[in-house]
């Protein structure tokens, strides 16, 4: 009986000292971990490869060429006006359709923060090799947020026009405001 008496007792020290081991040595104060998870840039759904300089082009105005938009049937003259976050933001109108794009580079929170917002906080489209997020889509509506830096992004809104509903380019809302943000991206220079 002392024998399984002492090996008990012998065994119940070495399990404590075991615990100890593993207690950090300061209360309170977290040591650093191997193995644990990792965010790389090749995971990162958010990782921007080749940044943009969004803010190089002031005049939102200038975010799509006289080219582009006669190709989109855009034709008219551009209104500014000033976005949600209080940044000039450009519309154009025709029969065809409405666009507004909207640069944001005055907020620095970047594309993460607005998928956290309005998409489950993951990018819910790629334009033209940058992560993107669609909202409000509806049949003739929709709008792309494309991050261009960790710390700035533009908005396009589009919604089709009386006369663009026939045009089956504009079938799906979310593929033309994604096309138009690819425009907008051809005319970045890198940062």
């Amino acid at each position: 009986m002392n024998t399984t008496r002492t090996t008990l007792t012998a065994a119940a020290g070495m399990l404590i000292l075991g615990l100890a081991g593993c207690a950090n040595s300061t209360p309170g104060v977290p040591e650093p971990t191997t193995g644990g998870e990792t965010t790389s840039a090749a995971t990162d759904p958010f990782h921007i490869e080749q940044p943009k300089n969004l803010k190089a082009i002031s005049d939102p105005c200038q975010l799509l060429t006289q080219q582009q938009l006669q190709e989109l049937g855009a034709g008219g003259e551009p209104k500014p006006g000033e976005s949600q976050w209080k940044q000039s933001e450009c519309t154009w109108q025709s029969q065809q359709l409405t666009v507004t794009v909207s640069p944001d580079t005055i907020q620095g929170q970047g594309l993460r923060y607005t998928a956290k917002i309005v998409a489950d906080g993951e990018p819910t489209a790629e334009v033209s090799g940058y992560p993107a997020v669609h909202v409000g889509a509806t049949s003739g509506s929709c709008g792309t947020y494309v991050g261009t830096s960790d710390t700035e992004l533009f908005y396009v809104d589009f919604s089709v026009g009386t006369d663009g509903r026939s045009n089956p380019e504009f079938s799906d809302a979310c593929a033309a405001a994604d096309r138009i943000a690819g425009m907008v991206i051809e005319n970045l220079p890198p940062a």
